[in-house]
């Protein structure tokens, strides 16, 4: 050993170990620390065995720096496997290091209890490291790096990776889109009758969530690829905005009971086509044909993604739970997200009629007992403008849909989302709705909504930097939406990176102007930012909403400006006692008046008001956490829930 005590490693490389089922995980890890600038050697081939295979698993696990074994429940219930003679290896290679040498890092992506796992001795000496469903948060990047500090990178490379083991990305990797990212766009509507448009966009939108559940791809939201929909734009404009290698584009044309649908693939660095193909069939086959044409994608895309070792057909039918074969209800339901695709009450409420017909035709159509369960739960999320009835009303409806979509297909990421803010936001029971929110990750890593309910069950903890590297995944797939947007501005602002969150304001203001948060975001980062007279500078004149009249509150106060204050605040009591409870306890709390705000909380607990999730992050609640009657509310906070 040299005299530093540190073992002498021919390479700075991280040696990712795990099993097969935990390969999402693994991917979403290596992705993260790929990015940050790291040599990662990760296996990604399904091929394993043989001597060419042993001996380079040998070499690796001697050479890295630093070997991180994924824990699970699935290496729990494995008593066998390839992972445990990585783990077997990197044990017997600690035995001839220091005893202060770093060289094992164990990481559970779930909720494995150290106590039980079923590990080397050697992995328990070691503080282990948890990344639910594989998300890496940047300071565990940055606690690699320190611990790296001083590895000599040497003059010469390993050879190349034998035929059995595939090769490994490097730091040195231009930066450019990776090869397993693709972009769905709308596909035109070819149809006489211009009204079957929600038709073709139907189709080409359950490719693309089919696509989102295929381990290893990286497939741009529905938002951002819609979004060139009627535009003229090249295909490297459209790839270089989306950040995806690849587009699939096409056509649909429904006439009577036959529809054709053309497709095709191609590259976005050269415009090259690599694949094409037309479809005809009846209606009612078109579920069969939807199937069909994503494994054709799928199989053209293999090479490319973790994964690729199972058979397309298998990848997609996998991912295509919770359909139907009935032409009614499948196209009720496309009519459905057509609607809801539209972000206004007036079409969520079309949508709940198309949704409730869906299910009617098809009882077992989990998808679209999800989706039915999505729009209630949109209705309350938004119950601003509703009775204390109607908002009940929905509430209940969105439970039991939940309910009906998860029996008939329990992982189905849509189903797993709805009941997340059910159990999250309006029960808060933050412990369950963060396990189900991992869970539809784990499912359905390129989802955006899946993403944005992780950061929000991340930074409801406390968890700022696992929340604002969600919120930062979020925007990769969905760089047009105003909505990834926002929740990676409210990160941002919460880990008080306020110049950042600013800049994030203004290009929601950009996407979506009459959103709520393009009115009154920059004064709350602001507000939090301490800088009043701005704040109050930047919703002047935008109105009397409760989300401006908050701001307001908060900013006269800040500059003692009470009288100003104090209106704006009655003015929020009086006509928003029952949609911003919460935001008149962090008023009453900011001034200081603790007893005010408490009992505020204590009627935002009854309402069931899903701000409360947020109270953790705010610099503004500081007064109310430093009380003693913060801790016992917060965690009895679920009975305070009516029953």
């Amino acid at each position: 050993m040299p005299e530093s005590g540190r073992a002498e490693h021919s390479s700075q490389a991280i040696f990712l170990s795990y099993a097969s089922q935990d390969s999402a995980a693994a991917q979403a890890i290596f992705e993260a620390l790929s990015a940050a600038g790291f040599e990662v050697w990760f296996d990604q081939s399904e091929l394993r065995g043989g001597d060419a295979w042993d001996q380079k698993l040998r070499r690796q696990i001697k050479e890295c720096a630093l070997f991180i074994p994924i824990i699970s429940a699935h290496t729990q219930t494995r008593a066998e496997g390839y992972f445990r003679l990585e783990w077997h290896l990197a044990e017997q290679r600690t035995y001839l290091m220091a005893h202060d040498q770093l060289f094992l890092l164990p990481v559970v992506v779930d909720d494995t209890p150290d106590s039980a796992a079923r590990v080397p001795e050697r992995f328990r000496e070691r503080q282990w490291t948890r990344l639910r469903g594989g998300v890496t948060p940047p300071d565990f990047a940055e606690r690699i790096r320190s611990l790296l500090a001083g590895f000599p990178v040497p003059a010469a490379r390993p050879a190349a990776a034998p035929e059995r083991f595939t090769s490994f990305a490097t730091a040195s990797a231009p930066a450019a889109p990776k090869e397993k990212s693709v972009a769905v766009l709308a596909f035109a509507n070819l149809s006489d009758d211009k009204e079957n448009e929600f038709f073709s966009d139907g189709v080409s939108e359950e490719l693309l969530t089919v696509l989102q559940k295929i381990p290893g791809l990286r497939v741009a939201a529905r938002t951002s690829a819609f979004s060139f929909k009627g535009k003229s734009a090249t295909t490297q404009e459209i790839g270089a905005k989306l950040g995806v290698s690849h587009l699939v584009e096409g056509s649909v044309q429904k006439s009577g009971n036959r529809v054709k649908v053309t497709a095709r693939l191609s590259r976005v660095a050269n415009g090259e086509e690599q694949w094409s193909r037309s479809y005809t069939r009846e209606v009612k086959d078109v579920f069969a044909l939807q199937e069909e044409l994503a494994v054709a994608i799928v199989g053209e895309l293999r090479g490319h993604f973790e994964g690729a070792g199972a058979a397309a057909a298998t990848l997609v039918r996998a991912a295509a739970q919770g359909g139907t074969t009935n032409p009614q209800a499948h196209e009720e339901y496309l009519m459905g997200r057509h609607l809801v695709n539209q972000f206004s009450a007036e079409t969520e409420s079309r949508a709940l009629v198309h949704f409730t017909r869906a299910t009617e035709l098809d009882p077992g159509y989990a998808a679209g007992w999800a989706s039915l369960a999505q729009c209630h739960t949109w209705f309350c999320g938004y119950y601003g403008t509703l009775t204390r009835k109607e908002w009940d009303r929905h509430l209940d409806a969105a439970r039991a849909s939940a309910a009906r979509a998860l029996a008939l297909a329990p992982d189905l990421p849509q189903a797993l989302a709805s009941q997340f803010w059910l159990e999250f936001g309006y029960e808060f029971k933050w412990k369950t709705g963060r396990t189900i929110a991992y869970r539809a990750l784990e499912l359905a890593p390129s989802d955006p909504d899946v993403l944005l309910i992780c950061n929000r069950a991340a930074m409801t903890v406390g968890n700022s930097a696992e929340g604002l590297d969600l919120a930062r995944r979020a925007v990769v797939v969905d760089p047009m939406s105003a909505k990834t947007r926002v929740a990676l501005a409210l990160s941002l602002m919460f880990c008080g990176r306020y110049d950042e969150a600013r800049q994030e304001s203004r290009r929601v203001a950009e996407l979506n102007p009459h959103s709520m948060f393009a009115k009154s975001g920059p004064g709350f980062v602001s507000i939090h930012e301490g800088k009043y007279a701005e704040a109050e500078q930047a919703v002047a004149g935008a109105g009397s909403e409760w989300h401006i009249l908050w701001v307001r509150a908060l900013a006269c106060y800040g500059q003692g400006k009470m009288a100003e204050g104090d209106a704006a605040l009655g003015e929020l009591v009086a006509h928003n006692a029952d949609t911003a409870a919460v935001q008149i306890a962090v008023a009453y709390g900011f001034r200081g008046a603790n007893d005010e705000a408490f009992a505020w909380l204590e009627r935002a607990a009854r309402q069931r008001d899903p701000g409360l999730s947020t109270l953790n992050n705010s610099v503004l609640f500081g007064n109310l956490r430093n009380d003693p009657r913060w801790g016992p509310f917060w965690e009895n906070l679920p009975s305070l829930v009516p029953s």
